[in-house]
C-alpha cells in the first residue's frame, strides 16, 4: 500500500469522528419554548413530560392528556398559540448556571378570537440540560 492510499485511509476512517463534536447546547429559553410548544401546539404530553425535572414531569402526568395540562395547570387553552420566552433572569442564569425563572408569552387564537397572556416558571439546570421545574404564581396578579 503506497503512501497516498495510506492517507486516504485514514482520512475516510477519522473524517466522520471530527464530524461528532459537541452538540449545541439548548438553551433554557428553547427548552421553555418547547415545553408550551408540545403541550399547546402539538398536543403531545409526552415531549413536554421529556423537559419536565421529575417532580413536574409527575405533576404534569397527573393530567394525562396535553388539553387537560393546558387547561388545568395554566388556566389557558388555544386552538393555536405563539409562545415566547421574555428574557426574564437571563443573567442569574448566565451567573449560576444552575436554574432560573422566566416569563412566557402567550398570543394565541380560540374560536377566532386572539388572547394574550403571561406565565412565569421555574428551570433547573442538570449536566448540561435544562428542565422545567415549577409554575409560578401568575405574574399579572401580584
Amino acid at each position: 500500500m503506497n503512501i497516498f492510499n495510506k492517507c486516504l485511509l485514514v482520512l475516510c476512517v477519522w473524517a466522520p469522528l471530527l464530524g461528532c463534536g459537541s452538540e449545541p447546547k439548548v438553551s433554557a429559553e428553547d427548552v421553555a419554548v418547547m415545553f408550551f410548544d408540545a403541550i399547546y401546539n402539538q398536543k403531545d404530553i409526552n415531549k413536554a413530560v421529556a423537559l419536565c425535572s421529575p417532580s413536574f414531569a409527575k405533576e404534569v402526568k397527573q393530567h394525562r392528556t396535553a388539553n387537560q395540562v393546558a387547561r388545568r395547570m395554566f388556566n389557558m387553552s388555544f386552538d393555536h398559540v405563539e409562545i415566547n420566552a421574555a428574557l426574564g433572569d437571563r443573567k442569574i442564569r448566565q451567573e449560576f448556571n444552575h436554574s432560573g425563572v422566566l416569563t412566557i408569552l402567550f398570543t394565541g387564537y380560540r374560536y377566532e378570537k386572539i388572547y394574550k397572556d403571561l406565565k412565569k416558571i421555574r428551570l433547573i439546570k442538570k449536566g448540561d440540560d435544562w428542565f422545567v421545574d415549577k409554575l409560578l404564581a401568575d405574574p399579572i396578579l401580584r
